[in-house]
């Protein structure tokens, strides 16, 4: 079954996008075979990871994807091809080699196995340190891929016509398998989500903290419960952190030893932070203690 689609393709962490897809080492580390804890205590990554095409039916919403032929969703994906129409204005072609449905509370997230064509050859778009295909899920909307500057990492869930795809493991999708997912109307804790598991604290996309660090994460919604008995760190919205609770009980502190360009004029030290949902907090995050 083939489809052509004009496809918008991202690579993260790439100034320009090429015709051989690669990830880097930050990128494959982040991606974890253990998958995530259901009590919302996970690795945090710095890759947000993945591509941003539009068209395709995202998590097994049945859609028409061309003027002729039948709509697709869910397995009924496998074996279609996409020619996707780069930022550089080259083309590649993807490949849904696999589909596979979420489990207990994730029933409607629908992951997939990809392939891109790469000078004749079809090669995995998503694997593991040990270069093994992985799974990737599929969000609705599209992501600002830049760094250090506004709007850095911003989720945009009003872009109805695209939706994103990030590997497993990856900050986007850990996201989305924690129960934030924007066909439920959890838009604005996805995004906090993924900020917090960055470590953007800024909000313009630079991630301070490192790979594999754990984090608690519970939220406003009531998805995830605070299961932890830890300490707060901050409280995040769609636009980064509100503030931290003291500087030495922040990961930029801990594992990054960078301090962001924002701390401590719009980022300020508060004892009560990541107390309570105030001021637009979505997401709060708590690390083990000291």
């Amino acid at each position: 079954m083939f489809r052509t689609l004009p496809l918008i393709v991202s690579w993260f962490f790439c100034g320009c996008v090429v015709n051989e897809p690669t990830f880097t080492p930050v990128e494959q580390s982040v991606i974890s075979p253990n998958g995530i804890s259901p009590n919302g205590i996970s690795p945090n990554g710095i890759s947000p990871n993945g591509i941003s095409p539009n068209g395709i039916s995202p998590n097994g919403t049945p859609i028409g994807v061309a003027v002729v032929g039948p709509p697709l969703s869910g397995a009924g994906l496998v074996g279609s091809t996409w020619t996707a129409n780069l930022s550089d204005g080259t083309t590649t072609t993807l490949r849904v080699d696999e589909a596979l449905q979420g489990t207990g509370a994730n029933t409607d997230v629908w992951s997939y196995r990809l392939s891109v064509a790469v000078s004749g050859t079809f090669r995995p778009l998503c694997t593991d340190p040990a270069g093994n295909p992985i799974f990737a899920d599929s969000v609705p909307g599209s992501w600002n891929l830049a760094q250090g500057v506004p709007g850095g990492g911003s989720y945009h869930p009003e872009d109805t016509t695209v939706f994103s795809v990030a590997c497993r493991g990856s900050a986007i999708a850990k996201c989305v398998e924690l129960g934030y997912k924007p066909w439920t109307g959890h838009e604005r804790e996805l995004a906090a989500c993924v900020r917090a598991l960055r470590g953007d604290y800024c909000g313009d996309g630079t991630p301070y903290t490192v790979n594999g660090t754990l984090v608690n994460i519970y939220d406003d919604a009531g998805i995830q419960p605070d299961a932890a008995d830890w300490d707060p760190e901050s409280g995040w919205t769609p636009d980064g952190a509100t503030c931290v609770s003291k500087k030495k009980q922040a990961r930029f502190e801990q594992v990054a030893q960078e301090r962001p360009w924002c701390y401590p004029h719009a980022l300020e030290p508060e004892k009560s932070c990541g107390t309570e949902f105030t001021g637009g907090v979505a997401i709060i995050t708590e690390l083990p203690p000291l």
